[in-house]
């Protein structure tokens, strides 16, 4: 068994999101509908941008004050914009236990506000992982095969080595691109036993 190295996506695979939960908070401090404030919050090109660090967190409050005609201390949007996470149990709960044998990395598209909190917020978990690859500070996003690059420069290891566990097929598909093994990760998926099919026990 040559996947020594086990990469996991964060966002629907370590911890759940709710974009909802974001626009309803942000909500509190302008007059505009949830799902407007949803759509401004999380435009794709916009998201993209900041989540591939070409937005600076000044220039996405600026962006998002503009849309919105939000009214609040840049502390109290951070907090309302991205305390949206909840952990994922069952994955969290194995995490620990494959540390023991296996090298883990994180790799995630995710931006500056969310990453702050989730790092905090995940820290128990996430302190057993050997690498965070972060999208916004390395410049680029999954699915372009340069952040799976990356990922293999940054932790000197090799793509065979690597077994990713992602919940979008077209990110399993690159990494398998790049020579990657892969698991597309669903919340019925029991990821235990997928592990242990591919050789990896704990």
């Amino acid at each position: 068994m040559d996947n020594k190295v086990l990469v996991f996506d964060f966002g629907n695979v370590i911890g759940t999101f709710s974009h909802l939960k974001a626009a309803t908070q942000v909500a509190n401090y302008c007059n505009k509908s949830i799902e407007t404030i949803r759509n401004v919050l999380f435009e794709e090109q916009t998201e993209n941008e900041l989540e591939k660090g070409n937005l600076t967190p000044e220039q996405y409050r600026k962006i998002i004050r503009d849309s919105l005609l939000i009214d609040c201390q840049d502390h109290e949007f951070d907090h309302a914009f991205s305390d949206m996470f909840a952990p994922n149990q069952p994955v969290c709960d194995i995490i620990p236990r494959l540390s023991k044998s296996y090298r883990l990395v994180l790799l995630s598209n995710t931006n500056w506000f969310h990453a702050q909190r989730f790092t905090k917020q995940f820290e128990n978990v996430l302190g057993h992982f050997d690498s965070l690859i972060l999208s916004h500070e390395v410049r680029c996003r999954k699915p372009s095969r340069q952040i799976y690059d990356i990922l293999n420069e940054k932790t000197k290891t090799k793509p065979s080595e690597c077994l990713f566990i992602d919940d979008l097929h077209v990110n399993i598909q690159t990494a398998k691109n790049c020579g990657w093994d892969g698991i597309v990760y669903q919340q019925d998926l029991n990821l235990e036993k997928e592990l242990a099919n591919r050789g990896i026990s704990f």
